[in-house]
């Protein structure tokens, strides 16, 4: 059985209002990567699931460290923002 065998209690009506410039956009993009337009923007929630679905396995680092997961607001979001962040990175190990 594919896609198209299920049957429609299966799908759920999902509208949303755009301007017109907004359905431009999306159908250009859509258009550019070769998808429908509801495939181009099913890809673009997959993508911002992809955090989401990340498995916590029992006794890994992450495991330990979840509870600190977001809690800390303050410093760059990309240490690599400053490169004196980095200068060192890596040294001991050319050693």
């Amino acid at each position: 059985m594919g896609k198209k065998d299920k049957s429609k209690k299966d799908i759920v009506w999902f509208g949303m209002k755009l301007t017109p410039e907004e359905k431009a956009k999306i159908k250009m993009l859509a258009k550019k990567k070769g998808v429908s337009q509801k495939d181009f923007i099913m890809s673009l929630v997959n993508e911002e699931m992809i955090e989401y679905e990340v498995e916590v396995k029992p006794g890994s680092t992450l495991e330990k460290l979840e509870k600190y997961v977001g809690i800390i607001d303050e410093g760059p979001a990309d240490l690599s923002s400053n490169p004196k962040y980095l200068e060192d990175l890596g040294k001991d190990s050319l050693s």
